[in-house]
């Protein structure tokens, strides 16, 4: 009965099936233009490069100024990968953590820079039976 079952448990083990597999497509560049991932793929955030410029505080005024950081936009939300870094403010000092890399984007998600002189590297994979 013991190996009955054993064997049982192991077909059914065998016929699970991941969502399916990955298989590279294509690297894409990202910028300013809002990029959605097609359907039927997942990209790979692979690096985010910022040039000497930055942004005002609405991103505006055409990012000319290199003491702040500018986010990568991902579904119109910011997120800054800049790792660790030490800042002032009134006197106070403190240490903030960006978010790290690489990161994950599934069908539908959308993603661009604030500055057209950034840029974002991605991976894109095709999912595959």
């Amino acid at each position: 009965m013991k190996t009955f079952l054993f064997v049982v448990v192991l077909f059914l083990l065998g016929s699970v099936n991941a969502q399916g597999n990955l298989q590279f497509n294509q690297v894409v560049t990202v910028s300013t233009t809002s990029m959605t991932v097609p359907a039927g793929k997942v990209w790979k955030v692979e690096s985010y490069s910022e040039s000497e410029v930055t942004f005002n505080s609405n991103y505006s005024s055409g990012c000319i100024n290199v003491n702040y950081h500018r986010p990568l936009v991902i579904n119109n939300n910011n997120y800054y990968f800049f790792g660790n870094m030490a800042t002032a403010s009134s006197g106070a000092n403190y240490i903030t953590t960006g978010n790290k890399l690489p990161i994950w984007l599934k069908s539908g998600d959308q993603i661009r820079t604030v500055c057209s002189s950034d840029f974002a590297s991605v991976i894109e994979f095709n999912i595959v039976p």
